[in-house]
């Protein structure tokens, strides 16, 4: 008899921890990162014919989710890919708002490889005037770092298909890279 209770008290020890173990691998999290927003624009087929538009710009981008468990997570963002100069004098914005599915896959104690996708829903302005929203498919990769149990760093790089149009604006696609840190409740 002693040796079942013996088992079974191994048994509920063992769900404890492995309960614990899981409960550490889910939650809340937010975060900010920055880098640089790089457009490939279009502007052969746009509102405007033949004028040059800067190629890059400072990105910035702010995140929070909820990890499901150590691979499968969903996030909500905000970025902006940056104000950018027309060769004609005028200027253009990009920025929107998206979510993601965010896959994790340990490769260790600390590090971590992400990939992602999703849409985001795109605004490019014309020096505050014309605009076009969309729905821009997303996806991209990264390695997260956890600093401690917290705390972690992350460094990404992605892809944001079609934004604008050619009616009355530049279409373009672009790519984001960012360095930036989160923090898991």
């Amino acid at each position: 008899m002693a040796a079942k209770i013996r088992n079974v008290a191994l048994i509920a020890i063992g769900i404890l921890v492995s309960a614990a173990a899981m409960a550490q691998d889910n939650g809340f999290y937010i975060g900010g990162s920055g880098g640089q927003g790089r457009p490939n624009w279009d502007t052969a087929g746009s509102a405007m014919p033949g004028v040059g538009v800067d190629s890059s710009n400072s990105a910035w981008k702010v995140f929070g989710g909820y990890q499901f468990n150590k691979n499968v997570g969903l996030e909500a963002s905000y970025v902006s890919l940056g104000t950018f100069n027309i060769s004609s004098g005028s200027s253009i914005d990009l920025y929107g708002a998206g979510v993601a599915v965010v896959g994790t896959l340990p490769l260790g104690k600390d590090f971590s490889l992400l990939g992602r996708g999703g849409v985001n829903r795109m605004r490019e302005r014309i020096n505050g005037g014309n605009a076009d929203n969309t729905t821009s498919p997303t996806f991209g990769v990264g390695v997260k770092y956890d600093i401690t149990t917290n705390w972690n760093a992350r460094v990404e790089a992605e892809r944001i298909l079609r934004m604008g149009s050619s009616n009355t604006t530049i279409s373009s696609d672009a790519n984001l890279y960012t360095l930036g840190i989160g923090y898991k409740f």
